[in-house]
């Protein structure tokens, strides 16, 4: 797809919901202002409780009551300052996802908002992940694209353990693509930096630097010549786009689904970025196309 046609696009919808999205930006200032004058309001106090502190010290006037609680007091207060920003940026990013999102995913595939956790089989069913538990979903949307459903969820899995924290095996954004014709293989491509233990055979690509960034394992040999230049090179710009640290690539009868970990898995949901400043939807779109080039690809081999 082009790039051009889809901002074109993009910008005229964003036109059409100026009033929605300029009513949502005076929201984030609002919040953006409050969340500022709080964490600063606590840092007051940390720097009046250090002052203290510093006088009792030169003065030796050791208290052994007031000098714990006022040591505890510094701790909270420096906490909640910091905390304050992340809290409300969390929240601001849920009302995202929620009120906006939906309006700048639908031009083009018509996404919207989908039941979140709803395709744990089909993960377990690639073979990425070794083990996990549990699912949790922080966003998900479903559109179309040329006949084929996409599925786009900001994910995290967990490991099956017993405690109040349970460590993550991933987090970041997981691509469920549903195409037209089926393979009658079980083919995985994964990052050099994943450490995967897998049952099946390791697939030779004679494709340059391939082996460099990818590993590459088929239940079996047939159905494998869609992996080309040209496929490496649209693998490529999912890395580059969505700033992956590790990439993982499942094509099993007609269900393609790319797992990619990151830290920011959604647009641009940020406190600190405008909703109304259109060079952050160009990322995002971006990030689109890689999708909407993978799909004309694998509908065309």
């Amino acid at each position: 797809m082009d790039q051009n046609i889809l901002k074109s696009q993009y910008y005229q919808y964003f036109n059409d919901c100026l009033d929605v999205i300029k009513h949502f930006e005076k929201y984030r200032k609002k919040v953006l202002v409050k969340a500022i004058l709080l964490s600063f309001l606590f840092f007051l106090c940390a720097m009046a409780i250090v002052y203290v502190l510093s006088i009792m010290i030169l003065h030796s006037s050791y208290n052994p009551i007031l000098f714990p609680i006022l040591l505890f007091c510094l701790y909270a207060c420096l906490l909640k300052a910091i905390t304050t920003i992340i809290l409300t940026d969390r929240q601001y990013q849920q009302k995202f996802n929620e009120e906006i999102l939906p309006l700048i995913l639908h031009p083009v595939a018509n996404f919207k908002n989908w039941p979140k956790n709803q395709n744990t089989e089909e993960i377990i069913d690639t073979k990425l992940f070794q083990n996990f538990d549990t699912q949790e979903d922080v966003s998900c949307v479903f559109g179309y694209y040329k006949s084929s459903s996409i599925t786009i969820s900001d994910t995290k899995l967990t490991l099956p353990v017993r405690a109040a924290s349970k460590p993550d095996i991933f987090k970041g954004i997981i691509i469920q693509i549903e195409l037209q014709k089926n393979i009658n293989n079980h083919i995985i491509l994964i990052s050099k930096n994943l450490k995967v233990n897998f049952k099946y055979p390791r697939l030779k690509i004679n494709i340059n630097n391939f082996e460099e960034y990818l590993s590459a394992f088929a239940k079996n040999n047939s159905d494998n010549d869609f992996i080309c230049e040209e496929f490496f090179e649209i693998i490529k710009k999912f890395a580059l786009a969505y700033c992956a640290k590790s990439f993982g690539f499942s094509y099993r009868n007609n269900t393609i689904i790319i797992s990619m970990e990151q830290r920011k898995a959604m647009p641009f949901g940020y406190l600190f970025k405008s909703v109304l400043n259109l060079k952050n939807y160009d990322e995002f779109i971006e990030k689109l196309i890689v999708i909407y080039d993978l799909v004309d690809f694998m509908t065309e081999n």
